[in-house]
């Protein structure tokens, strides 16, 4: 069964023409889409689809056709292991019933002058080479999904009533996370308790944009009803999530879903998710009033929540 996600059509938020009524009735849908799913699609969005698809293209070729010396070579190794810091590069997650997959993240450069050895979070991005553009179209595409996830957070602030400053000061140097994930191929005929996919979880940052390829029933959403559904791509739109993070700042306003993926195709699956965090320093503590007089994230900065993220992933 098909999860009715909300479908938000972004170019009235986006047009520089349009009236303040038009812009906040599109951050009205975002809005409620945050606070009764958690999911939406996004359409009209004003990232090129050229290079959205090159990005799919260069992924799949990564995972097809990088040789394991490759792939070795790009492991995340730990902090304080020459380049490493148990966050930047390729892992193979082994993960049985949670779901077994490879990956590639990248995060948002950092000041690592005085290293190596690095801090977590804090070493080298281990872009593939495989194929050789892998790296420069990665890089525009960030700088797409940047500007995207931006004004994304400036039609929360819309909605909210909140001055945008509040908010645009706690992502302004948003310390992202753009990972390119591989699902192999599987028999569904499979009675082994390996698993192409992800384990049950709710992302940890402020919004996931998600790119996949066009296969569908994959990535499943935990509904209201209390079952799983399908979260299937539609062509030309993003699926956006809300993190933890975000449900944090508004005080438990918006919600943060859980999702999972289980990759029963005799194709392999590429997806591609887009990570939008907090500023290393921003503060956890809600921008909404508090209806008590303390919360357990007072005077917390997302460099300690992102350190723990590391400790305790999903995929491992």
């Amino acid at each position: 069964m098909a999860l009715a996600l909300p479908i938000i059509d972004f170019s009235p938020f986006l047009d520089p023409s349009s009236t303040k009524a038009a812009k906040r009735t599109t951050a009205f849908e975002i809005d409620q889409a945050c606070r009764n799913v958690g999911f939406f699609y996004l359409s009209n969005h004003g990232v090129d689809p050229k290079i959205m698809q090159q990005m799919l293209d260069n992924a799949r070729t990564f995972f097809e056709r990088a040789s394991p010396e490759e792939k070795r070579g790009l492991a995340i190794k730990d902090a304080g292991d020459g380049i490493g810091d148990s966050s930047r590069g390729f892992q193979r997650v082994e993960g049985g019933l949670k779901g077994t997959h490879e990956a590639v993240d990248m995060f948002r450069p950092v000041d690592n002058s005085e290293g190596p050895p690095y801090q977590v979070g804090f070493g080298e991005n281990q872009w593939p080479q495989t194929p050789n553009t892998f790296r420069n179209t990665a890089e525009q595409y960030i700088d797409s999904l940047f500007l995207l996830a931006t004004e994304i957070v400036r039609a929360i602030a819309t909605a909210l009533e909140v001055d945008e400053t509040v908010l645009l000061s706690r992502v302004d140097k948003s310390f992202w996370n753009l990972r390119i994930i591989g699902y192999e191929a599987t028999d569904e005929r499979n009675t082994t308790s390996k698993v192409s996919g992800i384990g049950e979880h709710t992302d940890f940052g402020i919004l996931t944009l998600l790119l996949t390829d066009p296969q569908p029933g994959s990535l499943q959403v935990w509904s209201k009803n209390g079952e799983w559904v399908a979260a299937d791509p539609i062509p030309g739109c993003y699926l956006i999530n809300l993190g933890d993070m975000l449900s944090k700042w508004t005080n438990g306003i918006y919600v943060s879903t859980k999702h999972r993926v289980i990759h029963n195709s005799n194709q392999a699956r590429v997806s591609i998710p887009f990570f939008f965090d907090p500023n290393m320093d921003a503060i956890i503590s809600p921008f909404l009033p508090l209806d008590r007089n303390t919360h357990e994230d007072d005077g917390i900065l997302f460099r300690e929540k992102f350190v723990n993220s590391i400790k305790y992933s999903i995929v491992t």
